[in-house]
């Protein structure tokens, strides 16, 4: 009797072991089914992250193309889409010159774009940004000085990207957000008058509505000379001269055929007898996925 107490006391010891391993082996496979949905679910979102930056080197491509078709002709505002296999795209292009350069625009532009922006004391702003880009003073207005060894030497240009306005101490947040989409760092002293938008035009000292409006009338009836710009803006022509160069701005929106999108912008210029066909100066995406809807949703 003692014996089969034993067998049936073993027997039971058995069973619990055989469901506890059950339910261990349950709970690693439920475990292990998860883990793999998530990575299933982290390897799509890098193979959307790549098809998307691949669509967006396309796009590149196009607008490069865009800007060579263009040769001298002055770089107006053109838009394109292109379609792939994984997606497409929407090329938008423009000329970077016709924007306000803040590390070569003179105190008196950047005071008048930010009066013109409703920018309160513009004229303490601009010296501000004068006095950060050249620490030293207006080196063109004042004589060579021997540096001193203890300064940290600042390189030109003093500005690799416009949102380092917001990085001056005198400057308020504000005021760099107001004039984010009229400058550039790529640009030249004065604005391109063949290419510069109304917008910019407007902002610039010297200028009124009536020379804008003569000026982008001549644009419309053909290329427009370095003379024909001095009589039609008059004083205003020290800010606007028409250049014989573009240097592009490419905004990219590409939508994969799942609906992930993104966005991206590049700066490039095409140089004569360059080795290379054209060369990118600056390049962002946005870090976050695009709301871009591409002509795939708009078939629906």
């Amino acid at each position: 009797m003692k014996r089969f107490h034993r067998i049936r006391s073993r027997r039971g010891v058995v069973l619990v072991a055989v469901l506890w391993t059950i339910a261990l082996l349950s709970a690693l496979a439920m475990a292990a089914s998860t883990s793999l949905r998530g990575f299933s679910g982290l390897l799509a979102i890098d193979r959307d992250r790549v098809q998307a930056e691949a669509l967006i080197g396309a796009g590149i491509e196009v607008g490069a193309d865009l800007l060579l078709k263009h040769g001298g002709r002055p770089l107006l505002p053109i838009e394109t889409r292109f379609s792939l296999r994984s997606g497409e795209g929407r090329v938008r292009l423009s000329d970077e010159l016709g924007r306000i350069d803040i590390n070569k625009a003179p105190v008196e532009t950047l005071a008048s774009l930010l009066a013109g922006l409703g920018a309160a004391d513009a004229e303490t702003a601009a010296r501000a940004i004068i006095a950060w880009r050249d620490p030293g003073g207006a080196s063109m207005q004042k004589p060579a000085q021997k540096a001193d060894s203890s300064e940290p030497r600042r390189f030109e240009p003093a500005f690799t990207n416009v949102d380092q306005l917001a990085q001056i101490p005198s400057m308020p947040p504000d005021h760099a957000r107001l004039v984010a989409p009229f400058v550039t760092v790529f640009g030249e002293e004065t604005v391109n008058a063949a290419t510069a938008p109304p917008d910019v035009l407007r902002l610039l000292p010297q200028m009124n509505e009536a020379r804008v409006e003569r000026l982008m009338e001549a644009r419309a009836a053909g290329r427009l000379e370095a003379g024909a710009c001095e009589q039609i803006l008059g004083p205003a022509a020290r800010y606007a001269k028409p250049a014989d160069h573009g240097v592009a701005r490419i905004d990219i929106a590409v939508a994969l055929a799942d609906g992930f999108a993104a966005e991206a912008e590049a700066i490039i210029v095409a140089l004569p007898k360059d080795s290379e066909p054209f060369r990118i100066l600056a390049f962002r995406q946005s870090p976050r996925p695009s709301a871009y809807a591409g002509a795939s949703s708009q078939r629906e």
